[in-house]
């Protein structure tokens, strides 16, 4: 065999699998074009997971301790917030994890549970972890559903603020180990042939505090509109008492992340890994008023010692926060019953306490603002006061 002839051999052609190659220098192609088309967008992650300053938001108005507002060690918007969730009817689950073999939302699963001029929505916690924001419309209200897992802290805000409708994003900031959210406009700013004389300046927002730290709303101390009603229960409680009610679905890209995101462990360690900077609220009513000045007849029954960890419920009365500790609460109570709390300033709560399903209000009148969260988390935000401990 000459030379000529060993080359035609070994020469590379389609017939000879010369297309392998060829397809896979496309891909090696694409995939390095992929890479650079983020920041060619302007896509490239904001932050370095550590110093606020790389975040990308003006601090200069900060209106809490600099020391208590940290990088969560990830860049702004790694939780996406969940827009305009597609929802199911709640009487559609049990079939549709009957015919599916990756269940969702079963009995047990725990739900941010809402109902908003007589419609209501669960959003599961599952789905909470990896979105932390859902911006949603409930009974023709904006709403902004938040839950912050380091803190299992659950909060409902209004979406308008000073009139205008706006959307909230996961900073990847957080304030005393809690969710800081930041706001854009609900729509897409208008454009025209000349660019805006000045951008949309976001300002940040503490899920807890309830108001604006950083920004042009902070410059006004402009506070959020908490919705009453939020509860946080398993999704039997929920559907038990609300058999209307609908459920928010994840994305096709949220069921890998759901699976592999649990706070479960980090909760029974008891550690909290991030600073807490304790500091006073402006607002008078913001004081928190001990388990016992709410239930004196059952308070005694209670442990009312509370570790780090504890799950308690903030209920908020005209003249101040009530904590309920649902942990020992519910131990207390070992069967389903009925807790009515009537003796704080005209103000009526039926909760409805059902062993291994949580506890939830029954009826209200009004129905009050509530936070779900744990022990550790509120008194950073809302102490106790010595005189009321």
């Amino acid at each position: 065999m000459t030379q000529s002839d060993s080359a035609k051999k070994t020469q590379l052609t389609f017939a000879a699998g010369g297309w392998v190659i060829l397809l896979a220098l496309i891909l090696v192609l694409g995939i390095t074009i992929f890479a650079f088309l983020g920041p060619m967008r302007g896509e490239k992650p904001i932050g370095d997971g550590r110093d606020p300053t790389t975040y990308g938001f003006d601090l200069s108005n900060l209106s809490v301790p600099q020391e208590s507002l940290v990088g969560s060690g990830n860049p702004r918007d790694f939780f996406r917030s969940l827009d305009g969730p597609t929802v199911l009817a709640g009487s559609e689950i049990a079939p549709k994890n009957k015919a599916e073999r990756i269940k969702y939302a079963v009995s047990t699963d725990r739900v941010i549970g809402i109902t908003v001029n007589g419609e209501s929505r669960a959003y599961p916690l599952k789905l909470m972890n990896v979105h932390e924001v859902s911006n949603d419309t409930l009974g023709g209200v904006p709403i902004a559903v938040t839950y912050s897992p380091l803190c299992d802290s659950a909060v409902i805000f209004n979406r308008t603020i000073n009139g205008t409708i706006v959307k909230f994003g996961v900073s990847g900031l957080l304030l005393n180990s809690n969710l800081v959210m930041y706001e854009t406009p609900d729509a897409p700013v208008a454009t025209t042939e000349k660019p805006p004389t000045e951008t949309y300046k976001s300002s940040l927002w503490s899920q807890l505090a309830f108001r604006a730290i950083a920004g042009p709303a902070a410059a006004n101390e402009t506070l959020l509109t908490l919705m009453p009603g939020t509860q946080v229960c398993t999704w039997a409680a929920w559907y038990l008492l609300h058999p209307d009610t609908t459920i928010a679905m994840p994305n096709e890209s949220d069921k890998r992340r759901m699976k592999e995101t649990d706070y479960e462990r980090y909760w029974q360690e008891g550690k909290v890994n991030f600073p807490i900077v304790t500091f006073e609220q402006k607002d008078q009513n913001a004081r928190t008023i001990p388990f016992a000045e709410i239930a004196p007849t059952v308070a005694p029954l209670l442990d009312t010692g509370m570790g780090t960890m504890s799950m308690i419920i903030a209920v908020q009365y005209p003249n101040g926060w009530k904590i309920i500790p649902m942990t020992t609460l519910i131990k207390f109570i070992s069967y389903e019953t009925f807790l009515s709390d009537s003796s704080m300033l005209g103000v009526r709560i039926n909760w409805r306490i059902v062993p291994q399903m949580g506890a939830l209000v029954q009826e209200a009148d009004p129905m009050p603002i509530m936070v779900p969260c744990r022990w550790f988390a509120w008194q950073a935000f809302h102490p106790t006061r010595a005189e009321n401990r």
